[in-house]
Formats: structure tokens, C-alpha cells, sequence
């Protein structure tokens, strides 16, 4: 992948907060938290944000843990569809108690 760089001015007071446990660089720092940013403000995927951010997709997801982000989201349409799922298991389960008595 071909590296641009692009300058940026960052206040002297956030340095000594950059280059965290999960980095080697401030660089790599910056395009880490530009990541969490982007996935939490839904405007990269999980996937994209992990590859931008430099990390695997399960590293990223521990530090999106570390960081108390939830990564999964769990919406109204999902919740719909477990709940058909778990009543046909219910009702089958109960055909098969039946059967069995």
C-alpha cells in the first residue's frame, strides 16, 4: 500500500497521551484512534476500520473492548428474527416432547 502523508498540527499538549499500550508510533497511534472514530460515528465498517487502523480484525475488536466501544451492533430487525427463531425451536421441541411421552 502506498503511504501519503498528510500534515497535521497537533496540539503539544496530547502528546504525551499518544502512542498508547496498543502502538509503537504517534503515527500509529493517530490512524488508530481515526479509526475507532470513523467505525463509532458508523461511517467505516468493523472490517475497513481495522484495516485502516493497521491492526488485524480481532486485535482491533479487544481494543475496541479495552475501550469499552461496542462493536457489534444488535439492532430491532436481529432481535425480530431471534425471536422467530427461538419460538419455532420452542415449538418443535415441544413436538418432540410429545411424541416421546
Amino acid at each position: 500500500m502506498e503511504e501519503s502523508k498528510a500534515k497535521v498540527g497537533i496540539n503539544p499538549e496530547f502528546l504525551p497521551f499518544l502512542k498508547g499500550k496498543n502502538v509503537n508510533s504517534v503515527d500509529e497511534d493517530v490512524n488508530l484512534s481515526l479509526a475507532m472514530y470513523l467505525f463509532t460515528a458508523r461511517k467505516l465498517t468493523l472490517g475497513r476500520a481495522a484495516e485502516l487502523s493497521g491492526k488485524g480484525l480481532s486485535d482491533f475488536i479487544q481494543i475496541l473492548i479495552d475501550h469499552n466501544i461496542h462493536w457489534a451492533e444488535y439492532t430491532e430487525e436481529r432481535k425480530k428474527q431471534d425471536d422467530e427463531t427461538i419460538e419455532f425451536i420452542l415449538k418443535e421441541d415441544g413436538k418432540h416432547d410429545e411424541g416421546n411421552m
